[in-house]
């Protein structure tokens, strides 16, 4: 970790105490809005204050730590802080996912992208499929991705062809969220938008929870990843980081899409959420779309 214990000179740290726990001052949200920035990218607006606030209470109670700032150095230390830092940075995070989310980009991905993907692959040296679902939180969207896969595969494939191989990486910052992700079981309420079919073929049902097919978890590793850093994957297919660069500023947002080409392969389709554009942000990517399902292409 950078060495934040520079920034930290004539500054005032709040040590008021009440019943909620102690007031987080100006000073102590820039010092925290800085380190976060600095080691994951996510940026916290002046307004956010309240917000991180009250999160970082509820860590000092699972921590027994009394102060705002005790908790700061906590973070920056060599020997604790790094665990708890990733924790924290767990609890600043919404991380909504479900199955298919956002349909009409799943239609997009199923009845445009993958088949033409597929048809360069039968031409291919490499038959491989290669996908990324970069904050891939609890699973839910690389197991939505490789269940449309098989289903493209079984399509486009006649007998006698050699079917591609499937790798389907997620990598996310929330080791809890990777925990539930490589278990690969849901509750019922977790699969409602799952269709009878899928359900049938691509799930097994244990103990009332629903557990994702051996079929479909070979196809898919998780791993920890910070997008702040780089992770060396090339040569991808298709990425999907959706929802994501909403946590970053204008800058950190333009370092991502650096990695996102750099890990494409020419031809290769970034799918980013519904409410995010890279319209002036990058002019190497084509918008692409299908119904309401939107993409950008590699140029």
């Amino acid at each position: 970790m950078y060495d934040y214990n520079s920034n930290v000179s004539n500054i005032n740290f709040g040590y008021l105490i009440s019943e909620k726990g102690p007031k987080m001052t100006n000073e102590e949200y820039l010092l925290f809005r800085s380190l976060i920035y600095n080691e994951s990218g996510m940026y916290f607006k002046d307004t956010k204050k309240e917000f991180m606030e009250s999160k970082i209470i509820k860590r000092l109670k699972a921590n027994n730590i009394r102060s705002i700032y005790r908790y700061y150095k906590h973070l920056i230390s060599e020997s604790e802080g790094k665990r708890e830092f990733l924790v924290l940075i767990d609890t600043l995070r919404i991380g909504e996912t479900s199955f298919f989310r956002n349909r009409p980009q799943f239609d997009l991905f199923r009845e445009k992208i993958l088949p033409e993907v597929i048809e360069e692959k039968k031409k291919a040296v490499c038959k491989a499929v290669k996908i990324w679902s970069a904050g891939c939180s609890t699973g839910e969207e690389p197991y939505t991705i490789a269940m449309e896969c098989y289903e493209a595969v079984e399509k486009n494939y006649r007998r006698g062809l050699t079917p591609p191989l499937l790798e389907i990486i997620g990598s996310d910052i929330s080791f809890s969220a990777l925990k539930t992700a490589k278990a690969g079981i849901y509750s019922k309420e977790r699969i409602e938008e799952v269709e009878e079919k899928y359900l049938m073929k691509y799930f097994n049902v244990e103990d009332g929870s629903y557990a994702v097919s051996e079929q479909i978890r070979r196809c898919t590793v998780f791993d920890f990843h910070n997008l702040k850093n780089e992770n060396g994957l090339r040569e991808i297919d298709i990425i999907f980081c959706r929802n994501v660069m909403i946590y970053f500023d204008l800058a950190e947002q333009k370092r991502l899409i650096d990695k996102f080409y750099a890990s494409l392969k020419p031809g290769g389709y970034l799918f980013i959420g519904h409410s995010e554009t890279l319209q002036g942000l990058d002019d190497r990517f084509k918008f692409t779309y299908f119904n309401k399902g939107t993409a950008y292409k590699r140029i």
